[in-house]
């Protein structure tokens, strides 16, 4: 009863969405257990790029997906997944948890009006409503889709947030409880039990993707706060988020890009500016799937990720895009921090303050359509030998196995080592 937990190791963009599609080869189902519509997983099919924001992107190799009641639910957006994903890939299962949270116009409005308040100090959200839902539901004042669905504590809900919020925002309560009802009619058919769903394809010694959003650094317990999201994004997040027990759990793959990035405000010790940076970016097409925004680009942090492996219980690694930094002369490695006596510091504040240690090594040539053909057919051996080493040296700052190599856009762009 293989259950494969699939996580980011760093600030989300991991290249997740490949990765899950990749490993979905052969699964059942696959689950979104956390997060909202602020995450976008991309996967290339043939000539054409998907993005999804609520499906999990493993569903093009499934055709199955569940969202477990640990999602902020944005019916509309999830709507739309389901008909991108049906027009590249054909007929999909649905499957969605009655005790998922939703994302209201309420929480849209809301979210812009925090980041307006906080002015300089913004947190650089993707304005998808997701904090201001997570403040609802922690504060038992949240809408989920049963409620909505059953009607009777929905209109309550909506008085309530008509005396707190009628002031502060121009969106009126009853105006979001009107245009969810009417999304909430459109997935009635999708509601289902999600554990179950789940138990019975494991007992049945299939596989299931539990496929997480964002990224470690940006947990809400364990990432850079208050520069993270409002969700649990570590491994254990999969268990609690969907619905089953810890040992449903039977591996856990942490998604590891070659190099660094982040979007939004918050600390990036390994960040790089200027043309290196410029073509990094450009290379991996290094733009957010949500919102747009150019990532910031930054070399591979040893201490950051060692941290992240720790929290996650993390078996084995998949480290993506390392084709883009081929053509690159030097690559840099961040092997350990200066001023921070801690493995990993706690506040931002002590994070600014580290000196990043560098370790410079060889680049690579380019890794073009005949070389991914040739790595494809022959492995890990006939991978250039600077790129064996850098690789090599990760595992062994790591103290982790990288068993994935991605070394192109496309699903199957990936090797074995």
């Amino acid at each position: 009863m293989p259950g494969i937990v699939i996580v980011g190791l760093q600030w989300g963009d991991e290249g997740k969405g490949k990765a899950s599609a990749y490993l979905a080869k052969g699964a059942s189902l696959a689950v979104r257990f956390n997060g909202g519509a602020n995450a976008g997983h991309t996967v290339t099919l043939g000539s054409m790029s998907l993005s999804l924001h609520m499906l999990p992107a493993a569903t093009v190799s499934t055709r199955a997906a569940a969202i477990g009641p640990g999602v902020y639910l944005d019916l509309e957006e999830m709507l739309k997944d389901v008909r991108r994903l049906e027009e590249a890939v054909g007929k999909i299962e649905v499957i969605v948890s009655p005790r998922a949270h939703l994302v209201t116009p309420l929480q849209l409005a809301l979210d812009a009006k925090i980041e307006e308040v906080r002015g300089g100090a913004s947190i650089g959200t993707t304005r998808r409503g997701i904090g201001p839902t997570a403040l609802h539901k922690y504060g038992r004042l949240g809408l989920r889709l049963c409620d909505v669905l059953e009607g009777g504590e929905a209109e309550a809900l909506a008085e309530i947030w008509r005396r707190l919020w009628g002031g502060v925002v121009s969106v009126k309560s009853e105006e979001a409880l009107k245009s969810v009802k009417r999304l909430a009619e459109e997935v009635r058919w999708m509601v289902g039990d999600v554990p179950s769903a789940i138990m019975s394809r494991l007992s049945a010694g299939e596989t299931v993707i539990f496929e997480g959003a964002q990224g470690t650094m940006l947990d809400i317990d364990h990432g850079t706060y208050p520069y993270v999201t409002s969700s649990h994004t570590t491994s254990a997040a999969a268990a609690i988020g969907s619905g089953v027990g810890l040992k449903a759990i039977d591996s856990v793959v942490g998604i590891a890009k070659a190099y660094t990035t982040r979007v939004g405000a918050g600390p990036f010790p390994t960040e790089i500016a200027g043309p290196i940076a410029d073509a990094i970016r450009r290379r991996g097409g290094e733009y957010g799937a949500t919102t747009g925004r150019p990532r910031r680009i930054g070399w591979l942090d040893i201490p950051q990720l060692r941290y992240a492996c720790m929290l996650n219980s993390v078996d084995q690694i998949f480290l993506t895009r390392l084709d883009t930094l081929a053509t690159q002369e030097r690559v840099e490695i961040c092997v350990k921090y200066e001023g921070v006596k801690e493995p990993f510091p706690d506040t931002v504040e002590a994070l600014k303050r580290v000196k990043p240690v560098y370790l410079e090594m060889e680049g690579w040539p380019e890794i073009g359509e005949a070389e991914r053909e040739k790595l494809r057919r022959e492995g890990y051996g006939a991978l250039h030998r600077a790129a064996r080493r850098y690789v090599e040296k990760i595992e062994e700052e790591l103290g982790s196995v990288i068993k994935y190599i991605g070394i192109g856009p496309r699903i199957e762009d990936v090797i074995m080592k």
